[in-house]
């Protein structure tokens, strides 16, 4: 496990590393006078963009759209042009909806960047600029901190955003911060995997800067990976449908981070409180994160979140002897 968990540092100093290439692309793309950054992906690519597009539209005045990469190519929206700027990412670098995306970007004259973990994948070749996670394990981490450079160089660049340094400084604060966040959720993902193991049915709630976790932990492991029921449910949406299935049977993870989405999640949890005691809370105030400020505390919430869940999602595999790795039809079946 020791050196699983080196191999997560690494990858997110390799991350942190790219800083310098991508203040200098930001810089270069700005020269085309960038008007909307589009992001578009799919399952935990695009769950990542979330918070940077929900971080955008609060901080800029630079309009951001998140899109899964097969609805964009079919949406083709009416402002992608010569102006806008596609961001992407695929691990493998073949997944057919991104790399289309890439090209359906680049015909109409849009600037494009994308992550991948393998150089001489389509993806690597298809778009202007790219950046390799390089990463062993932590991959959704790496590319995330990419990603917050890229966008908080843009506002930097775009709106005079002040808190840059501060921002950076936090992140830099990551390989050893959430080395430990892992080391301390080892008690809790114990405990609910000894109380969940045999449980089928979920409900992943979150919202602002926790909502692409709770959507990625829903569809991306617990579906994708574990094979059981999930349902991700946006805290602001709980009390408009979802609520109504809720008993003392029902099973709910709530992701709950520092960010403006913090009181949304709170409500849900006064609610459910009265009517289940099946509730897994995870709550990034519980992580100490040394040399973070206070108030950057929020912007690190996808990361915090996504560290603890990683030992969730480890042991439960392990005790359901359901590897993580394994797949029904991914890779196996025409679709």
């Amino acid at each position: 496990m020791e050196n699983n968990l080196l191999d997560y540092q690494e990858s997110l100093k390799h991350a942190l590393s790219q800083r310098d290439e991508i203040e200098k692309t930001v810089k270069e793309l700005l020269k085309r006078d960038i008007k909307n950054v589009i992001f578009a992906g799919c399952g935990g690519s695009l769950a990542i963009m979330f918070s940077c597009e929900y971080i955008m539209r609060q901080n800029s005045s630079i309009p951001a759209f998140a899109y899964n990469a097969g609805e964009f190519n079919k949406l083709c929206p009416k402002l992608l042009g010569k102006n806008s700027l596609l961001i992407t990412a695929s691990y493998s670098g073949t997944t057919p909806e991104t790399n289309e995306a890439v090209q359906i970007a680049k015909e109409k004259g849009a600037a494009t960047i994308g992550f991948t973990g393998k150089a001489d994948s389509p993806l690597s070749k298809n778009v202007d600029y790219v950046f390799l996670n390089n990463a062993k394990t932590g991959a959704t981490n790496a590319n995330l901190i990419m990603l917050y450079e890229i966008i908080f160089s843009i506002m930097r660049e775009l709106d005079g955003f002040e808190k840059y340094d501060a921002v950076m400084q936090a992140l830099d604060t990551l390989p050893d911060n959430l080395a430990e966040v892992k080391k301390l959720a080892e008690e809790k993902a114990e405990s609910f995997v000894n109380e969940y193991k045999d449980e089928t049915k979920f409900l992943t709630i979150g919202a602002g800067l926790s909502w692409g976790e709770a959507y990625a932990y829903a569809i991306c492991i617990l579906e994708e990976m574990q094979w059981l029921y999930a349902q991700p449910v946006h805290a602001g949406e709980y009390f408009h449908g979802p609520f109504e299935i809720v008993d003392e049977n029902a099973n709910l993870i709530i992701l709950k981070g520092e960010d403006f989405g913090r009181p949304l999640v709170e409500r849900v949890i006064d609610f459910s409180q009265k009517y289940t005691k099946r509730l897994v809370i995870l709550d990034t105030k519980d992580y100490p994160l040394p040399g973070v400020d206070e108030e950057m505390r929020g912007y690190l919430t996808p990361f915090v979140l996504s560290a603890a869940l990683d030992k969730y999602s480890e042991k439960l595999a392990e005790i359901r002897n359901h590897p993580l790795s394994i797949r029904r039809y991914m890779g196996k079946v025409p679709y």
